[in-house]
């Protein structure tokens, strides 16, 4: 078995929804040219890593591996935009840890680090359980994790507005 000093292993777990594995992957393939001792396991849906991966050239360390869509076989959907993410996320996190634990038990390479979208609440956690450091990454623009950080104070200062707004009214 191959131990994370010799050749780390870096777990990457990507949100297979809008455009939010891409940016991941270009990240990861940068770090896999600047480390090119580390081997790479992206994780994401297969949907995810076909239209991720289709039109990309992978290093000899970067290796994509499928989760579970959450998507019964034979599924018909009914239309809404929003049922494939629902189902999705009726998996998740058991999809990612089965099948990392599916990926270790293959290479016989423990996972050394794991680096996850922002959006994948759990990795931290899992992170932590695993005794390994943990990097989120934001894939959007700073303008959206700047609203979520500021969100009370947004809701607030609309709220005095209106406030305002409605005793001039009188």
């Amino acid at each position: 078995m191959s131990t994370s000093t010799e050749r780390p292993h870096i777990a990457v777990f990507a949100f297979p929804f809008g455009t939010h594995a891409a940016p991941l992957l270009t990240l990861v393939q940068r770090l896999a040219v600047a480390a090119p001792n580390a081997t790479f396991s992206f994780f994401s849906t297969i949907q995810s890593n076909q239209k991720t991966f289709s039109r990309t050239k992978l290093g000899n360390n970067i290796k994509p591996y499928n989760v579970f869509d959450g998507v019964p076989e034979g599924h018909v959907f009914s239309g809404h935009p929003l049922e494939a993410v629902g189902l999705y996320l009726k998996e998740t996190p058991n999809n990612y840890k089965n099948r990392l634990a599916e990926v270790v038990e293959d290479t016989g390479m423990e996972i050394s680090c794991l680096l996850s979208d922002a959006f994948l609440w759990f990795s931290g956690k899992m992170a932590e359980e695993m005794g390994v450091p943990w990097v989120a990454f934001w894939t959007a623009g700073p303008t959206s994790i700047l609203v979520h950080l500021y969100t009370d104070d947004i809701i607030g200062e609309n709220l005095k507005k209106e406030s305002k707004h409605k005793k001039g009214i009188r």
